[in-house]
C-alpha cells in the first residue's frame, strides 16, 4: 500500500474516515514516521495490505511533507482527541527518556537512541557493516592498535558529541552545535581519533562551557547511561564514513554516509529486528487494537 499524502493536520480526521471508506481499507491502520529513512526501513517490514503509511504536507511551505518527530507527535496527538482508532506513531527516543519527558498514547520508540543506534547496536549488523566497507586487514590492524573492537571505539568517538548535546539540551536548546564531528580540528580524519580538548574550546565559544559546576554535574550523569541511549545514529555514521575513507578502516570512496544507511537498514534480521523492545511495544499495540495490523 502507497503511503498516503494529506494536505494538512486540519483536514486529517476527514481524511482518514475517507480512506477507511472503501471495503478493502476498513480496518487498514496509520503509520506516523519521523521521514524519509524511516519511511525505507518500515515500509516493507509492515503489512501491506493492512497497513499505511501517513505523512502530511503543508501548501504553505511549497506542498512539503510535515516530517520528524515533532510532526508525528503532533498528529498522533490530533488523533488521540477524535474519535478515530488504529493509528501509531513511531519515533526516536533521543533524550526524552532519560528526560522522563512524557509520551503521548499510541506512540512507540526506539530502545535506543534513535534507530540508526538500534542497527548499528546489533553485532550481526555491524560485522556485516564491517565487510561491506572495510579493509579486513586494516580493521585488524586498527583493533590491534587500540586494544578494543571497533564498535567499542565508534561509541568512544562518539559519546563526546552526544555529551555536548546532551549539555545543550539541559542548558541552551536553541544552540546550533550540528556538525561538530565534521571539523577536522576535532575529529581527525587520516588517524580517526578525537582531539577532545579542540571539541571542548569550540563548544565552549558556542556557548557551552564544559568546566562550569552545573555541566561537570550533568556529565557526571552520563556516566551511569548507556551510551546507546546519548549517541546520534546519524552522527556515529558520519564518523564511520570517514573511518571507511580515510585510511583508517579503509580507503573506500563508496562508504558515503547514505550507503552506510541504506546498507544497516537492510541488514538486520527479521527475528533480531522483533526482539527489540521497539518490535515488542508495536505487537503490544495490536494486541490491544486487534483489528488492526501494522508489522507482519
Amino acid at each position: 500500500m502507497k503511503p498516503l499524502y494529506i494536505p494538512d493536520t486540519k483536514g486529517l480526521d476527514a481524511a482518514l474516515i475517507m480512506f477507511r471508506a472503501s471495503l478493502e481499507n476498513k480496518n487498514c491502520s496509520f503509520l506516523f514516521i519521523e521521514g524519509e529513512s524511516d519511511e525505507k526501513f518500515w515500509y516493507s517490514r509492515i503489512e501491506e495490505k493492512k497497513c499505511c503509511i501517513v505523512f502530511l504536507g503543508s501548501f504553505s511551505e511549497n506542498n512539503k511533507r510535515q516530517t520528524g518527530k515533532t510532526a508525528v507527535i503532533k498528529n498522533i496527538r490530533t488523533l488521540n482527541n477524535s474519535k478515530i482508532n488504529g493509528f501509531l506513531g513511531i519515533i526516536d527516543n533521543d533524550f526524552d527518556g532519560l528526560r522522563c519527558l512524557p509520551r503521548e498514547n499510541n506512540t512507540c520508540v526506539t530502545d535506543t537512541h534513535d534507530l540508526e543506534t538500534l542497527l548499528l547496536n546489533s553485532a550481526t549488523v555491524f560485522r556485516g557493516l564491517l565487510a561491506e566497507f572495510g579493509n579486513s586487514q586494516l580493521i585488524a590492524d586498527f583493533e590491534k592498535r587500540i586494544q578494543k573492537n571497533i564498535q567499542e571505539y565508534l561509541i568512544e568517538l562518539a559519546l563526546p558529541f552526544a555529551q555536548i548535546e546532551w549539555l545543550k539540551q539541559h542548558l541552551q536548546s536553541s544552540l546550533e552545535l550540528k556538525d561538530l564531528h565534521k571539523n577536522n580540528m576535532i575529529l581527525i580524519p587520516d588517524k580517526w581519533c578525537l582531539n577532545q580538548t579542540e571539541l571542548h574550546t569550540i563548544a565552549s565559544a558556542k556557548g557551552i562551557d564544559i568546566t562550569s559546576s552545573l555541566s561537570q554535574q550533568l556529565l557526571k550523569k552520563t556516566d551511569y547511561i548507556n551510551p546507546w541511549m546519548l549517541c546520534n545514529g546519524h552522527t556515529m555514521i558520519d564518523i564511520l564514513s570517514i573511518g571507511f575513507q580515510k585510511g583508517a578502516l579503509g580507503n573506500n570512496n563508496r562508504a558515503t554516509s547514505d550507503n552506510i544507511s541504506s546498507y544497516i537498514r537492510g541488514a538486520i534480521d527479521k527475528i533480531e529486528l522483533h526482539q527489540t523492545e521497539l518490535c515488542e511495544s508495536i505487537f503490544n499495540w495490536q494486541s490491544n487494537h486487534s483489528q488492526y495490523q501494522v508489522l507482519i
